[in-house]
């Protein structure tokens, strides 16, 4: 074959392949929830020597543990001349995440004004993240955090409503009818925690959820 032909079978036979991580990637990422997606295709090394492959090629992830950020695909072509090859792919994802709006100190109780929102990669955010101000607000810093820093869960804590050896409401609920006592708390507790109460007239033990500062609900 003459080198022309030859380099021109080549540069098709990469043409292939980007085609086929592309249309690849796209499938891999559709009915995403994240705000954008970019994609970082492939360098192919110029020395690299492949033939036309004749049928579709065939495209796996060498790993499905993760569908997003640094990947592996092994590229396959089963027709006669058939070859194989591995080639990186990359997904950066981006999210409007929950930041500091302002320092925040470590034990002060996060309120909605010490919230915002930016777009954030979270591909990159392997210990998690909020999307929502909601989810934060009411929590305690476990540690300081700065202006602009996401906010991670592993950096909070979920305020106390009950304390151990306190007295508490108890509101017994059953087919609309509602009963309320008082008893003292068995352990500490937060909110929606099952925590054992006992009652201060009957002296029995009871399970409730804890469902505001110093209440619990029990559902008869």
């Amino acid at each position: 074959m003459p080198p022309s032909a030859n380099s021109e079978e080549n540069a098709t036979a990469k043409t292939q392949i980007l085609s086929a991580v592309t249309s690849f990637s796209k499938k891999l990422i559709e009915n995403q929830r994240y705000s954008r997606i970019d994609t970082t295709l492939p360098h192919l090394d110029p020395r690299l020597r492949l033939a036309i492959c004749n049928t579709p090629l065939n495209v796996k992830p060498t790993s499905t543990r993760r569908k997003l950020g640094r990947l592996t695909l092994k590229i396959s072509c089963f027709d006669k001349k058939s070859w194989s090859l591995h080639v990186p792919l990359e997904l950066k994802a981006y999210e409007n995440v929950v930041v500091a709006a302002q320092p925040i100190l470590r034990g002060q109780i996060i309120t909605a004004g010490n919230l915002t929102k930016d777009e954030r990669e979270v591909t990159r955010l392997n210990q998690g993240y909020f999307a929502q101000p909601k989810l934060v607000v009411g929590s305690i810093a476990k540690r300081s955090i700065a202006t602009h820093r996401v906010i991670l869960p592993r950096s909070l804590s979920t305020p106390k409503l009950v304390n151990k050896g306190e007295s508490i409401s108890i509101q017994a609920i059953s087919s609309g009818l509602s009963i309320k006592a008082m008893g003292i708390a068995l352990v500490d507790g937060s909110l929606g925690d099952l925590i054992q109460v006992k009652n201060s007239k009957t002296q029995r033990i009871v399970e409730g959820r804890i469902s505001a500062p110093g209440q619990i609900v029990i559902n008869l």
